[in-house]
């Protein structure tokens, strides 16, 4: 049974915890005068009747006294402090109230509230002549298990009357006072450190802590969120506040168009473009995101899965890139064994995740999120697609997370038959607007209505009116006075470094399996540039690479073919997986090692299927013709047409990373190759602006590298064995010198390396992308 408990710290740095609700009074005083206060501190900090605490079944507030030393009210960061004219303020969980002169721990009282379910009293571990060090590790002093945490993530030090935490280069940082450290930084008196979501205080040389976590509130504070301009201007969120209280299982619902999607994104963190606060456990969301976003897990719409990978080794590399870099393999499988329990999928772990059933898919993306262990979880329409029996077994699982594994969880559904689940609906009306935040009898009630359907109708007529009406209902707004002027502007955290290296390597891995496991694809990509080379054969003249006319038009034909080859490879290959990417790099994802993880690759099939290309058309051809650097040219011609492909893979993948699906990506790849036909330099004779834009395309640097090997200014006219006195104008595209083929080779290098970085850099919009 969830518990009420005020922590309070005196001033010498005594520990007491009250429990709010066993005086079963809806108003408590807090002072030093036993004869008038519930709350006794018997601290000369403290006025005699300090502040009142005011509780309801559902919210609790504050209200200075015009207490003597008064009450500093901080919330996400800020800090404000309060007079009795100040009225009621809010105090959700976590909230820290602290009295007396906060510059001065020895002059200040700490009283810190908390939402707990839980039973375990506050640990202590004392600073006297030692380091204590806090991490996953057994050995540590402090032993916190959750995955986000480091193997030894910090340490404390007391050394000459001071007291210094020191950041050991953790995954997920530290946070002090509501506000992200890095590196060193000197602790005071009644501090409150955050590591995830452990809250530890430190007091009198020593450290408090819990080792389980109870859960994690969420609130969102006159959120407002509006799109276009001008007469296009539209507000897709309207002054919501709410609070989510620890471990308990929310439903967002409303017609569509009502904000649902948008809501949820803004209180997950994971797009940060409105007005308003949203808080985790009383801390900035949007300020210390970065260090709070291992405890958010986020289930988009679509699956966040790889098809050709099974259920296990999706998980084991998803755990890779999410867990610290300290992680063993064997606490990772533990860690997989674990959720895969949870999702009642462990039977399927070897399963190809293809084979898996709709609802199975859905409770593996699941899975994947589960891997890191949050906190705070958020899943974007779950139920949508799946049978009503699937639908409750789903539902009936997430409840079952929310109250086992100590989870707060928001989802977004249209669907009602199984809300009852719920401990809370949020009601959204047309244009963001929020009509009702309750359990599902206090909506039926409120409505006067037994059938949920009959609120959505209700709300779609009237959304303007039961907005105001579940204002005025709700009773948090007669006493509230809502105090937004913080003297302390919180400061947003950084991203934490990862290893590129270590990134690359297991995106390199993981791409290199996914290839592999797709055994048809990769049959069809290497039997293509056979079939090309057979095709080639066929319609080669006899007299190739004697005759200048067929010789140019097979070069060109060539140059086309590796420049098809190139763009197939690679034309779906973010955009068909670009779900799972933005959830990737929302999670520190670095872009630059996913691109190149993909083209490396991509640049070894290439390199096999130019081989087969090359070679399999020149030995049909059967001629010997000297290089430019060797005896045959063979390997030349090989080398550029790697340098082709490698250009038109760079090429397809600009256009993966601009689209949104394969289909437009398909749509897309005709008008390139146009592109590339028409402006090579054989097919028209190119002056002006179409000259220039010839010296932007592969196409035009592929044949000039081709034609320069073959020595195609050498060869003769078709014409000139009946009239052996007519000579073709050497052209400049095909200087047969070493130099100039190197040139050329790398501008294609080049042109990769450029249409690699512009992929990379249009990556970034992924960020953007809405549902």
């Amino acid at each position: 049974m969830e518990r009420r408990m005020l922590t309070v710290i005196n001033s010498n740095g005594a520990i007491t915890e009250v429990d709010l609700d066993k005086y079963n009074k809806k108003e408590l005083r807090i002072g030093r005068d036993g004869s008038k206060c519930d709350i006794v501190i018997a601290d000369p900090i403290v006025s005699k009747v300090h502040g009142m605490i005011h509780l309801e079944r559902s919210y609790l507030m504050y209200r200075d006294e015009d207490s003597s030393n008064g009450t500093f009210w901080e919330n996400g960061g800020g800090r404000k402090l309060l007079s009795k004219r100040d009225g009621f303020v809010d105090i959700f969980d976590q909230t820290v109230l602290r009295i007396g002169n906060v510059n001065n721990p020895d002059e200040m009282v700490l009283l810190l509230y908390q939402n707990s379910d839980e039973r375990e009293d506050w640990k202590r571990v004392s600073l006297d002549g030692q380091v204590v060090r806090i991490g996953r590790d057994p050995e540590n002093q402090i032993v916190l298990r959750h995955p986000g945490v480091s193997k030894r993530h910090c340490m404390i030090i007391r050394k000459d009357n001071h007291t210094v935490l020191h950041d050991l280069r953790s995954a997920n940082g530290v946070m002090v006072n509501g506000r992200a450290v890095s590196g060193n930084v000197e602790l005071n008196d009644k501090d409150i450190i955050q590591i995830l979501d452990y809250k530890l205080l430190y007091c009198n040389t020593c450290v408090y802590y819990h080792t389980v976590t109870s859960g994690i509130s969420l609130r969102a504070s006159h959120v407002n969120k509006i799109v276009g301009r001008g007469r296009k201007k539209k507000q897709i969120l309207n002054d919501v506040s709410c609070e989510i209280r620890p471990n308990e299982f929310v439903a967002i619902i409303g017609g569509s168009g009502a904000g649902k999607t948008t809501l949820m994104n803004a209180i997950s963190g994971f797009e940060q473009e409105f007005t308003g606060k949203v808080y985790c456990n009383n801390v900035d969301l949007v300020a210390q995101f970065q260090h709070l976003k291992n405890i958010i897990g986020f289930v988009p719409q679509q699956d966040i899965i790889y098809e050709n990978l099974t259920l296990k080794r999706m998980l084991l590399y998803t755990a890779k890139l999410k867990m610290p870099e300290d992680t063993k393999k064997q606490e990772m499988e533990q860690r997989i064994e674990a959720v895969l329990k949870m999702v009642d999928l462990l039977e399927h772990q070897n399963t190809y995740i293809r084979k898996l059933s709709g609802g199975q898919k859905k409770r593996a993306s699941i899975a994947v999120e589960l891997l890191a262990d949050p906190k705070l979880f958020f899943l974007d329409e779950p139920t949508s697609g799946l049978d009503p029996g699937t639908e409750k077994n789903l539902m009936e699982t997430l409840s079952r997370l929310a109250k086992e594994q100590n989870k707060t969880i928001i989802m977004v559904t249209h669907t009602t038959q199984n809300l009852h689940l719920c401990d809370k609906i949020i009601f959204m009306g047309p244009g963001g607007r929020l009509c009702f935040c309750g359990n599902v009898q206090e909506a039926e009630a409120f409505y006067g209505t037994s059938n949920l359907v009959d609120i959505y109708n209700k709300i779609a007529e009237q959304p303007e009116y039961w907005q105001r009406k579940f204002g005025q209902s709700n009773q948090t707004s007669t006493f509230r006075n809502n105090v937004t002027d913080m003297h302390e502007k919180p400061i947003v955290s950084k991203r934490k470094k990862e290893s590129a290296l270590r990134q690359f390597g297991i995106l390199a891995e993981r791409y290199g399996e996914l290839l592999w496991n797709d055994k048809q694809r990769l049959a069809l990509l290497l039997i293509q540039p056979f079939l090309i080379a057979l095709l080639l054969n066929i319609v080669a003249d006899k007299n190739i690479f004697d005759i200048y006319e067929s010789t140019k038009s097979m070069l060109f034909a060539l140059s086309c073919s590796g420049i098809w080859i190139g763009m197939f490879d690679s034309i779906q290959e973010i955009c068909k997986e670009r779900v799972i990417l933005k959830r990737e790099y929302m999670a520190n994802l670095k872009l630059p090692c996913y691109m190149l993880s993909k083209f490396m690759l991509q640049a070894v099939l290439g390199l096999v299927q130019s081989i087969i290309l090359t070679f399999v058309f020149l030995n049909l051809i059967g001629k010997d013709v000297k290089g430019i650097f060797l005896s045959d040219f063979r390997l030349e011609v090989l080398l550029t047409m790697w340098l082709t492909v490698l250009a038109s893979i760079a090429m397809g993948f600009i256009i993966s990373a601009m689209v949104k699906s394969g289909d437009k990506a398909m749509a897309v790849a005709p008008f390139v190759l146009i592109v590339q036909l028409l402006f090579s330099g054989i097919l028209f004779t190119l002056k002006g602006i179409g000259k220039k834009i010839s010296y932007c395309t592969v196409s035009r640097w592929s044949v000039e590298a081709l034609g320069s090997i073959s020595r195609l200014n050498k060869l003769d006219l078709k014409m000139q064995a009946d009239f052996p006195m007519l000579e073709h104008e050497a052209e400049s595209f095909f200087k047969a010198t070493g130099g100039h083929v190197i040139k050329v080779w790398l501008i294609l290098l080049a042109m990769t390396i450029v249409l690699v970085a512009i992929g990379t850099v249009l990556l970034r919009n992924v960020a953007k992308d809405r549902r």
